[in-house]
């Protein structure tokens, strides 16, 4: 089963509405963001994180990035960037360098940043890089309520070459 309709599956399962808007192949979040056409602050960006003895993904903003120290102070544990290899094992479904937009269907903790809960529609990763899931974020705090939150990211750095 392709990961998109594992993920249909279980929003139509808990009744929660959601169009699936297809965009052109895209790479990263940003590019999502541009070619779907919609705001780069509402399309989230899945990152797969070791801690100690677990994988969690962070959920942040696409034009953000996750602050490891912030979150790991937030939930007294230290956190890494988990490998490539990591996530195509755990979302075989998913196309590679994929998180999906629910990760909780794979039965992987999420934790989600406060911006992102903040906008009052989300654009999740379909893993296919070529759609998104359209959620009302109200929906999302409902099915969500009891997953960790807090302020983790931040503007993603320019790097300004000399």
């Amino acid at each position: 089963m392709k990961a998109i309709h594992r993920m249909e599956r279980f929003l139509d399962e808990h009744m929660i509405p959601f169009d699936i808007v297809a965009h052109p192949h895209s790479h990263t979040s940003v590019e999502t963001a541009r070619a779907a056409e919609v705001p780069v602050s509402r399309v989230v960006k899945g990152v797969l994180l070791d801690g100690a003895g677990c994988q969690m993904v962070a959920m942040v903003p696409a034009d953000q990035e996750i602050r490891l120290g912030k979150l790991g102070l937030d939930n007294d544990m230290e956190f890494s960037l988990a490998d490539e290899a990591s996530v195509s094992r755990l979302f075989k479904e998913c196309e590679p360098g994929v998180v999906p937009g629910l990760p909780n269907v794979w039965g992987v903790e999420v934790v989600w940043d406060d911006d992102l809960l903040k906008q009052p529609d989300l654009y999740l990763e379909g893993g296919d890089h070529e759609r998104l899931l359209h959620i009302e974020t109200r929906y999302l705090r409902e099915m969500f309520g009891d997953a960790a939150h807090c302020h983790f990211s931040q503007p993603r750095m320019q790097h300004v070459q000399a």
